[in-house]
């Protein structure tokens, strides 16, 4: 008996819960479909009473229903019946009267809910849309999606979903944006998304933008960056020879960092992550047997050698002594350059270490063994400067124009004064130099370029603040006649307000 009181009690108390909740006509509600039949499909929105929507609403156009029991969805209160809330997805634009269609456009407005327009014609700043008896404006920079533009006539007799953003003069003045509800839409979809994410995972992208130290890669309403270094096996100098803007990629996710706001947001990919290893297709190919002779090309010219590339990813060494020539040579530069193409012998493959050894054209002896690197040249090769390489360096050497760093594989490299954002203040800069990286200390910096011996660095940090420059780079103000009037903030600037 106290279990059934128990039980009347919860249920009473959960029905004055229900009662509780206040929906106003025009208010956007969101809740769970719980039902559909032929015609209308219901929503509990935890009020006193369901909500109901004509089934038609989520059929699209092949006839295909959008929405099935269990889902959330968003809805406008149109108000109160005897069978519960009438919900719609969007405000209608017909009326069986002027004074009807204006009162459902002046409603629409009001509520702040979408409703349905067709772009009937170009006019000056932008286009005519008629709503039913209504006829509104819509801006060329509202007619769609940020950065998106196409040509008049792709948007001239389509029908959109509209927010009115002033209504005026009993209705006269009507203007439309139809850019604010796909940013809405947008944004949702981004934080749905994000959701979804996790560091390591494999997606497909869009590249969207391509600068001198990598690539944009939307997600699909995300935007993660690919470094220069982690879009290829092979060496690549510039990422245009590589990728082309609206090119489909995939990439592995690296990192991820969500700031309060877009432009703190950091996603780090990997195209080169997400390929297959090249080294996986050596063991059993043909192609790498001892004494196979391949076509390569050279990429890299040390002192005790050369580097050529024989497949993405794949690079071999031919040891000083292996550069077919009869004569010893003092550096193999006298006999190749970077980017020639040259013809090599495998003298031998070790896939533990993934050290490939070669020759220029045949080996001297058929049972000559391959030339050994000592200790200091296997270091070198391995941890040679490469272009967009973060590494821990040590500060060998101050200077007025910056610091010489002392990298792991024993070369020095530069960190020009430019690319040390130093304290805001008074102090003399090179002061603040000396006294914020002493002689010895460690530094985390980033191989920015190599050429020849000289090695350019930069900061992780430096590199990131250039990367959101380019995010937010000024947008250009053009006239009719495709001349440029500089930024909007250059525009702006000699306004007197």
């Amino acid at each position: 008996m106290e279990l059934n009181k128990e039980k009347d009690f919860g249920s009473l108390f959960e029905a004055m819960e229900r009662q509780s909740v206040r929906i106003r006509p025009g208010e956007k509600v969101s809740g769970r479909v719980i039902m559909i039949d032929d015609k209308t499909v219901f929503v509990d929105l935890g009020a006193r009473a369901d909500g109901y929507l004509d089934r038609n609403e989520f059929v699209d156009e092949k006839g295909n229903l959008s929405v099935i029991e269990g889902d959330i969805i968003d809805a406008f209160c149109m108000g109160w019946t005897d069978d519960g809330i009438k919900l719609q997805l969007k405000m209608s634009s017909s009326g069986t009267s002027e004074h009807e269609a204006d009162a459902g456009v002046e409603d629409a407005y009001n509520a702040g809910m979408p409703i349905e327009g067709k772009v009937t014609g170009e006019r000056k700043g932008g286009y005519t849309v008629q709503i039913s008896r209504t006829e509104a404006f819509c801006p060329f920079s509202q007619i769609d999606g940020r950065g998106i533009k196409k040509e008049p006539a792709e948007y001239i007799g389509n029908t959109y979903l509209f927010k009115i953003s002033e209504y005026s003069e009993g209705g006269r003045n009507v203007v439309l944006s139809r850019r604010q509800l796909l940013e809405q839409e947008a944004a949702k979809n981004r934080e749905a998304l994000k959701a979804t994410l996790q560091e390591g995972d494999i997606r497909t992208g869009q590249v969207v933008k391509i600068m001198p130290f990598g690539a944009f890669v939307d997600l699909g309403g995300v935007e993660g960056m690919v470094h220069v270094s982690e879009i290829s096996h092979s060496r690549v100098e510039k990422p245009e020879d590589i990728l082309s803007v609206g090119q489909e990629v995939t990439i592995k996710i690296l990192k991820l960092s969500w700031g309060d706001d877009e432009n703190k947001e950091r996603i780090s990919l990997s195209i080169r992550q997400a390929a297959a290893d090249p080294w996986e297709s050596i063991p059993g190919s043909p192609e790498f047997g001892q004494g196979c002779k391949r076509q390569g090309k050279v990429v890299r010219i040390a002192d005790f050698g050369v580097f050529i590339e024989l497949a993405p990813g794949v690079d071999g060494l031919a040891h000083i002594s292996q550069l077919g020539v009869e004569h010893r040579v003092a550096h193999p530069s006298e006999v190749v350059k970077e980017g020639d193409l040259v013809e090599v012998t495998i003298l031998g493959v070790d896939l533990e270490r993934r050290r490939i050894a070669l020759c220029l054209g045949d080996p001297k002896e058929k049972d000559e063994a391959p030339a050994q690197l000592s200790l200091e040249e296997e270091q070198q090769a391995i941890s040679a400067a490469v272009a967009g390489q973060t590494v821990l360096g040590e500060v060998e050497s101050q200077k007025p124009f910056g610091l010489f760093v002392k990298l792991p594989n024993g070369q020095t490299g530069l960190l020009h004064i430019s690319q040390i954002p130093l304290a805001e203040g008074n102090s003399i800069p090179i002061r603040q130099l000396y006294r914020q990286y002493p002689l010895h200390s460690q530094i985390e910096v980033v191989v920015r370029a190599v050429e020849g011996k000289r090695i350019s660095l930069t900061l992780p940090e430096t590199l990131e603040m250039e990367k959101d420059r380019e995010r937010t780079t000024p947008i250009e103000v053009k006239d009719s006649n495709d001349s440029s009037f500089g930024s909007l903030g250059d525009l702006f600037s000699g306004l007197k307000l």
